[in-house]
């Protein structure tokens, strides 16, 4: 509908899972090989794990094009069956018949598949989509069919994949033996908001087009920030987005479209009602009861009474009640003066009764970053600016990543970091609790050094999910002559993250110039 007008060579942000717009961040990268390399070294089960929109369906269909020809494939995706259910599923898949239909016929029947193929130097690999709805005894039973194995290497490749539900399946009491199968776990981590910003070019660049040519940046900057890091949500908002933009002829997807778009995703359009358009409006008055009022009542009185009456034989009543009216009018003026001039004494004598403005009242507001009365950090070393916290109560849904982007505006593992360092009592950075306290230290320059024992000075560079990262600095000019240590940091019981540290440099000031130099070439992921 809207590829035309916007000279798009297809739709950018369909949502089906095409490897061909796959945006490969550090995690997708890293998931990807990891399903390669478990399937070709024969790992057996293999888990990846991710939030919901995360790009798992399409990280799939793109193993499946870079596997290679000897290797075997069935992807189930319809999760919540039986076990004899998923076994009938594998060999019709495989396009063998079904002879028995007894679960070990079945095993038998897939056994002896399983041997045939490795006569043939082939593997075969069951990919299990939404994994998280299997249920346990399903998962349980999945296990057995890792025995189906020869004295060097597993016959049968199983891949898990599923949103952090199957995290927590796995790590129950009753899945323990299968938890010690998977030799590979891998999750994807939602986008930052530099690698959401990646994604849009990218599927714009795929189509013949590029975001400033589409987007405005204040439009970009809503897509990013209403996403959170998932690319699902991304691709939703700007295809709905062009929908709109197309209706209203405009080339270039403004803020207000964007406005419009996430209004209408939220529900709040029918929830909410909308305030006329200021020509529409009108405002009615209520007629003020003063002077000016009562003596145009009474004057109306004078003049149409007489023609109304004129002929009768009631001209006497009518006029003694006009008497009384008079009179009426001159007590009501001398009483309007009375009370006027009794407010004006009463605004003299008691000058606090007066109308109070908004104007009146400016609230304080207290810096973002304060010195909390929370103890110190405990550690060998000490950083510069260990007593700058801001402390945030954990919101419903809320997550250590989302409290990253939200205050740093990334979602780095640098800044998941320095968060834990600053709580340790967070022993997972997954299982945080709803109104937990949570200590954000303000991140400087200076929040880069560390001082050790001996008064001399070491560099945080960063910290990475892949102790690999630690080759960009290997040959860095700034470090020449300084150690590098690769600390491992436990952020969860089952992920380790590598923080990258260097030194020893005798003073801050030669820290300073080192930093100074990094940052310039993008080597400080804090900075």
């Amino acid at each position: 509908m809207y590829t035309g007008f916007y000279g798009f060579s297809e739709k950018p942000f369909h949502v089906t899972p095409d490897p061909r717009f796959l945006f490969l961040t550090p995690s997708h990268q890293e998931a990807l090989a990891s399903m390669i390399y478990g399937i070709n070294e024969k790992k057996g089960f293999i888990s990846i794990t991710g939030e919901v929109g995360t790009g798992k369906t399409t990280l799939i269909y793109s193993l499946l094009n870079n596997i290679s020809e000897t290797v075997k494939t069935v992807l189930i995706f319809h999760t919540n069956i039986t076990f004899d259910q998923l076994l009938k599923n594998v060999l019709l898949e495989l396009n063998l018949p079904i002879m028995d239909e007894s679960k070990i016929a079945l095993l038998r029947q897939l056994n002896e598949y399983l041997i045939a193929l490795l006569s043939r130097d082939e593997i075969l690999t069951i990919i299990i989509d939404e994994a998280q709805n299997l249920p346990a005894e399903v998962m349980e039973e999945l296990r057995m069919l890792s025995n189906l194995e020869t004295s060097t290497s597993k016959l049968l490749q199983i891949v898990l994949v599923g949103q952090p539900e199957l995290e927590a399946k796995l790590n129950s009491d009753n899945l323990r033996q299968l938890k010690q199968r998977i030799g590979i776990r891998r999750s994807i981590a939602p986008l930052s908001d530099e690698e959401a910003k990646q994604y849009i070019e990218h599927r714009l660049h795929l189509v013949g087009s590029a975001a400033e040519k589409i987007f405005t940046q204040e439009a970009i900057s809503l897509i990013i920030r209403y996403a959170r890091g998932i690319p699902r949500t991304i691709n939703i908002v700007c295809d709905n987005a062009f929908l709109i933009g197309y209706g209203a002829s405009k080339k270039k997807i403004d803020a207000h479209i964007l406005h419009e778009v996430i209004r209408d995703m939220d529900g709040s359009a029918s929830e909410k009602p909308q305030p006329l358009p200021v020509a529409a409006r009108r405002t009615v008055q209520k007629p003020a009861m003063n002077m000016t009022t009562l003596q145009q009542m009474f004057t109306g009185t004078f003049v149409l009474l007489p023609n109304i009456l004129k002929g009768t034989m009631i001209v006497l009543p009518i006029i003694t009640f006009m008497v009384l009216g008079l009179l009426a009018f001159l007590g009501l003026g001398f009483l309007q003066k009375s009370l006027s001039s009794f407010a004006a004494d009463a605004q003299d004598k008691f000058p606090t009764l007066r109308q109070i403005s908004l104007a009146d009242h400016k609230p304080t507001v207290p810096d973002v970053f304060q010195t909390d009365d929370l103890p110190p950090i405990a550690s060998d070393t000490d950083r510069e600016d260990a007593r700058r916290f801001q402390t945030v109560s954990v919101n419903p849904g809320d997550c250590m990543l989302d409290l990253a982007r939200k205050h740093y505006h990334s979602n780095s593992p640098t800044f998941i970091d320095f968060i834990q360092e600053a709580n340790p009592a967070i022993e997972d950075i997954n299982a945080i609790a709803i109104k937990q306290k949570i200590r954000l230290p303000e991140i400087t320059e200076e929040s880069l050094l560390i001082k050790s024992p001996d008064s001399s000075y070491k560099i945080h560079l960063g910290t990475f999910s892949n102790a690999d990262s630690v080759r960009p600095y290997s040959n860095e000019p700034a470090l020449a002559g300084k150690k590098i240590d690769i600390i491992p940091r436990k952020v969860s019981p089952n992920k380790t993250w590598y923080r990258v540290v260097a030194g020893d440099f005798g003073s801050k000031e030669e820290c300073r110039k080192a930093i100074s130099i990094m940052k310039g070439k993008g080597l400080l992921p804090a900075l």
